[in-house]
């Protein structure tokens, strides 16, 4: 690496402003150091998607394997599959592989996600006009397929609610905020209860839950919970993010709706350019296990890279207008799954429940369905991003 040069140190970015904005600061990034150390969270930014595209796809400079005393998210939940490298991240991700595959949406889940589509839109129309899109449909909807999905049958979704959203503050602090230790912590062991109470009863061998898959594949009962916690913290909050921002997009760029509504754009394709758009993960840490060179700069040896998708999927080196939501852009591809042996493991479920159930059945039952007011909505976070609230309304009473 004789050309390369040391990381310039990005002392200006803010934690704060993150939370509340991150494309500014990640368009600053992009333009004046795609890599850049950030001494106020002591990690190399990625941020252009070229550069994130490659790192994902070399996991043996860049090891999902984080230090459990620089890992939030193992300190949150344990070490779950996605802090492990291959062989050992394989084995788990195919214990539970077989609750997520498209043959089980379609043969399990997809019923289920029909019916409790139905059972929350029945609470959003009984709220009437202004109701809260992301407290009545969203979470609700979200967390009770996730539920169904793991095998919890007495888990009401105000619980799995605050379970994922605990957990995703613990996997999060990297302040290091003992509150949020104390609130994980008590969290960990209401799941801990919920599974054991699942573990406890015979399992019928066509199970298809995600717990029934990884105990027929043997899985030790400590890295089950660890995937368990994992699952939660992202198999609720994601989903969730999703439909809000998708309804929040169509309803902000009405041309693009109208494209969905008269059949020359799909659900499926609002979706993708929604995942793109608001990525709902905005980042990932990746330990590095050399001196790499990435876009000129050093990482050295045993530092935290953050892999930034959140930014990667506005680059404007790979995507037209990046910070337009386009339902007609020519490149769909996007990272807001990951990419490599780490891509999202629940992604097929994810596609099932939004693109293909959620979002058509909230445009078919409620017509002319749009945010009250687009610009006033709040979007909140950075490493995992979405809509405090969406208040909509729609055609009649």
């Amino acid at each position: 690496m004789p050309d390369a040069i040391e990381a310039p140190v990005a002392d200006w970015v803010s934690v704060d402003e993150l939370l509340a904005d991150p494309y500014p600061t990640y368009a600053r990034l992009r333009r004046e150091s795609p890599v850049a150390y950030v001494p106020q969270i002591d990690r190399y930014l990625i941020t252009t998607f070229r550069e994130c595209f490659d790192a994902e796809l070399d996991q043996a400079t860049f090891s999902a394997f984080e230090r459990a005393e620089r890992s939030p998210m193992i300190r949150a939940m344990g070490r779950p599959m996605l802090r492990k490298d291959d062989p050992q991240h394989k084995v788990e991700r195919n214990a539970m592989s077989p609750a997520l595959r498209p043959v089980a949406v379609k043969k399990h889940w997809a019923g289920i996600f029909r019916s409790n589509a139905a059972k929350h839109m029945a609470v959003v129309r009984n709220a009437g006009q202004g109701a809260d899109l992301v407290k009545l449909f969203a979470v609700p909807y979200a967390a009770d397929n996730l539920s169904a999905v793991l095998g919890f049958d007495d888990v009401d979704h105000t619980d799995m609610k605050n379970w994922s959203h605990t957990l995703i503050r613990g996997g999060a602090n990297v302040t290091d905020d003992p509150a949020v230790w104390a609130e994980t912590a008590i969290v960990c062991e209401e799941i801990d209860a919920a599974v054991e109470r699942v573990l406890s009863k015979p399992f019928d061998s066509d199970n298809p839950s995600m717990i029934s898959a990884m105990v027929r594949a043997g899985l030790p009962e400590d890295i089950l919970r660890a995937n368990v916690r994992l699952t939660i913290s992202g198999g609720m909050n994601e989903p969730s993010h999703v439909i809000a921002s998708a309804v929040w997009a169509l309803s902000a760029y009405p041309d693009q709706r109208d494209l969905v509504l008269s059949g020359k754009r799909s659900f499926k394709d609002a979706f993708e350019e929604t995942a793109r758009f608001h990525s709902p993960i905005g980042m990932y840490p990746r330990r590095t296990t050399r001196d790499v060179e990435v876009a000129g700069v050093v990482i050295p040896e045993g530092a935290t890279a953050s892999i930034v998708v959140g930014s990667a999927n506005r680059d404007d080196a790979q995507f037209d207008h990046p910070d337009v939501f386009d339902l007609n852009r020519e490149s769909v591809s996007h990272l807001a799954f990951g990419n490599g042996t780490h891509i999202c493991a629940g992604n097929w479920v994810a596609r099932a429940m939004i693109g293909e159930i959620a979002l058509p059945a909230l445009y078919d039952e409620f017509p002319g369905l749009t945010v009250e007011d687009p610009r006033a909505t709040n979007f909140r976070g950075w490493v995992f991003r979405g809509a405090t609230a969406l208040p909509v309304t729609w055609d009649g009473h």
